[in-house]
């Protein structure tokens, strides 16, 4: 049986720059609604878990005092740095992690992001515990994701989908 995180990387990392262009990632309504509703304040360090290209990260980063922007893909943290410097933002760090063991101390951020991957996970349960352990007491978990039904067939048809929809966001041609 294959490495599921091998799996993934490679789905992603064959990806990562459509990830870097896509405008359903890179602007999304939701990048605003999320900065609105947690209201950053200056001094805080914030987790951004699975951060694909690091829109999210890059959003918070003008914010708040520093910025860890994870994802398990090498390939991701690859567009997330370049966009990063493109941009002269320097107060993220970009780390390689597993949502599902992040690699920090209890009670460490005061705000955790998530945006647009929970619905990747095989265990989501997991994930949201670990985003939540290592999260501050009085701090906040930020999650926007899709919602697909129970059923692993028409989830799949609807990742599916999205995966369509972001080739042709990024690749008209496709």
């Amino acid at each position: 049986m294959s490495d599921p995180s091998k799996i993934v990387q490679q789905q992603f990392g064959a990806h990562a720059r459509a990830y870097a262009t896509s405008a359903v990632h890179a602007q999304g309504e939701s990048l605003a609604r999320l900065v609105e509703l947690t209201k950053p304040q200056r001094a805080w360090n914030v987790l951004d878990v699975s951060t694909g290209a690091g829109h999210t990260a890059l959003t918070f980063a003008p914010h708040v005092a520093r910025v860890v922007a994870t994802d398990l893909t090498p390939q991701m943290l690859d567009e997330a740095r370049k966009i990063a410097q493109a941009r002269a933002i320097t107060n993220v760090e970009f780390r390689p992690a597993d949502a599902h063991a992040l690699p920090f101390n209890d009670n460490a951020f005061d705000l955790v992001t998530n945006r647009i991957a929970l619905h990747h996970y095989l265990n989501a349960r997991k994930a949201m515990a670990e985003m939540a352990r290592v999260c501050k007491r009085g701090g906040i978990v930020a999650l926007v994701d899709n919602v697909v039904p129970p059923d692993r067939l028409t989830a799949f048809y609807i990742n599916d989908f999205e995966k369509c929809l972001n080739q042709l966001h990024t690749d008209p041609s496709v």
